[in-house]
């Protein structure tokens, strides 16, 4: 049936939800080939479907426009504006609203479709499925970005327009959001005296002490240190007297080579000491703190063996626009002596890249030019049947371990303690492979979850840490001891 254009208007539910879009293809398309779709309404002319041809309508000028009018019951009607803009490409603000919508609906009706037509059929499952099975149908979203988005909205929901923006994904700001809700909680409680599961193993110990004086052990009684110190003016760890909170640079480096002599004299001269990383920017200005780091650590007798570059193939979202954006983080390798320190290369190599039986590379001759320009051409390169020596850079996906950083708590039953910092295991891995052997000690310093002492266990190694804040250690102690179980040792 036609009816005059000046009769219709649009449903109010639908600016609440969608977002107004430019229409100019639209008109575009109504001017070369017509409507191809009747608008539907309700009984009071509103429309249900095709709030965007009607505005295209409007601005052609037309008088009469075809529509199907349906007999919609007034609670249904968000259930029917929402179906039908169900193939539109929307924003993510705009599935929310429709997310929100739906479960207010499903509430009222508790999670049953009534007298609906075949418009909403879902080949008999309705009655068998929840009202967030019902939601993430009909938005065309899976339930996981879902509770996402949801999520986000509710700690963080400025994020929701980078998002839109296209500058973050879903996933991105959801890490982030939880990040956020662990420092809050963690500034919020100051921790209490620790009840953690006590352990009954030589593999691991864990003191709940500030690693500036570790009295409990021995001269060059640790066969390597891996560790991320907090950074500087990054987190609050919820502890009086915390690295990392300084107001002053060289007072927070000043606390840093305190914490690293300790770690100078317990470290054995055949030891290797990883420290993980990363910058600040403070008032625009990009502080270099890693190297201010190496340079303050090699000051201090120690030989900086590699600057390894991490790259986050996933990295942090930052709306910046006058600058590239911060996707890498530094690992820094360093021991007590130029050589004789334990390395083993075969532990960690990489194998070569093959096409069949043969591999993509032949044996050549390094080529270099000397200080004065000249042209050198060195002992040529043998392939090592084991394969190549890792270069200096890691890369790993930020989001898929982040994972890891807001849900070692729950996963092992402390749903209230979370460390909102963690570095990825896989971080800790070639470090600890190639400078110990079974049953040599690890240490780190700023024990944090654990992360250094799970790898550690992984690989037949023993693991002692230093945590200042209680809830740590005690996350810590439970992550070790059920690794320990289900290694069977």
């Amino acid at each position: 049936m036609q009816i005059d254009i000046s009769k219709l208007s649009h449903h109010p539910l639908n600016s609440l939800i969608y977002t107004s879009s430019s229409i100019d293809q639209l008109i575009v398309s109504i001017k070369s080939v017509g409507l191809l779709e009747p608008l539907v309404i309700n009984q009071n002319n509103q429309i249900i479907s095709g709030n965007r041809r009607f505005q295209a309508l409007k601005s052609l000028g037309l008088d009469k426009v075809e529509v199907i009018r349906k007999n919609i019951k007034k609670e249904e009607e968000p259930l029917y504006l929402i179906h039908y803009n169900k193939q539109r490409v929307k924003k993510a603000s705009e599935i929310l609203n429709e997310i929100k919508t739906l479960r207010e609906y499903y509430g009222n009706h508790q999670g049953q479709r009534t007298d609906l037509d075949e418009t909403f059929s879902t080949n008999g499952k309705s009655g068998s499925l929840n009202s967030s099975e019902l939601i993430s149908e009909e938005v065309g979203m899976k339930k996981s970005n879902l509770y996402k988005l949801l999520y986000i909205d509710k700690e963080w929901p400025e994020t929701i327009k980078l998002i839109d923006d296209g500058k973050i994904t879903i996933s991105q700001a959801y890490v982030e959001a939880k990040r956020r809700v662990v420092f809050k909680n963690i500034s919020k409680k100051k921790p209490q005296s620790r009840n953690g599961i006590p352990h009954y193993s030589d593999l691991f110990t864990i003191y709940n002490k500030s690693s500036t004086s570790m009295d409990e052990l021995d001269d060059q009684s640790v066969d390597m240190i891996m560790t991320s110190p907090p950074y500087f003016r990054q987190r609050n760890y919820g502890v009086d007297n915390q690295i990392g909170l300084e107001t002053d640079l060289d007072d927070y480096l000043d606390n840093l080579m305190e914490v690293f002599d300790e770690c100078y004299r317990v470290l054995s001269d055949k030891g290797s000491l990883f420290i993980v990383i990363g910058d600040k920017y403070i008032d625009g200005h990009l502080q270099s703190v890693p190297h201010k780091v190496a340079i303050r650590m090699m000051e201090n007798h120690w030989i900086q063996r590699n600057c390894i570059v991490w790259r986050k193939t996933n990295n942090k979202p930052e709306a910046v626009k006058n600058r590239f954006t911060t996707s890498t983080e530094f690992i820094f390798f360093f021991t007590k002596v130029k050589s004789g320190y334990y390395f083993d290369m075969d532990s960690i190599r990489v194998p070569y890249k093959v096409s069949g039986n043969k591999i993509l590379s032949d044996v050549r001759a390094p080529r270099h030019h000397s200080i004065k320009g000249d042209f050198k051409v060195n002992t040529p390169v043998f392939q090592n049947p084991n394969g190549k020596v890792p270069k200096d850079f890691f890369d790993t996906d930020i989001i898929e371990t982040s994972k890891v950083s807001t849900g070692i708590g729950k996963d092992i039953g402390l749903d209230g303690i979370e460390h909102g910092a963690v570095y990825p295991t896989e971080l800790c891995e070639k470090p600890i492979l190639s400078t110990t052997k079974e049953g040599d000690l690890v240490l780190d310093p700023f024990c944090g979850s654990g992360s250094t002492g799970e790898v550690s266990l992984k690989y037949g190694r023993r693991f002692v840490g230093y945590e200042i804040n209680p809830n740590y250690v005690e996350l810590s102690e439970m992550r070790l001891n059920q690794l320990e179980l289900l290694s069977g040792k």
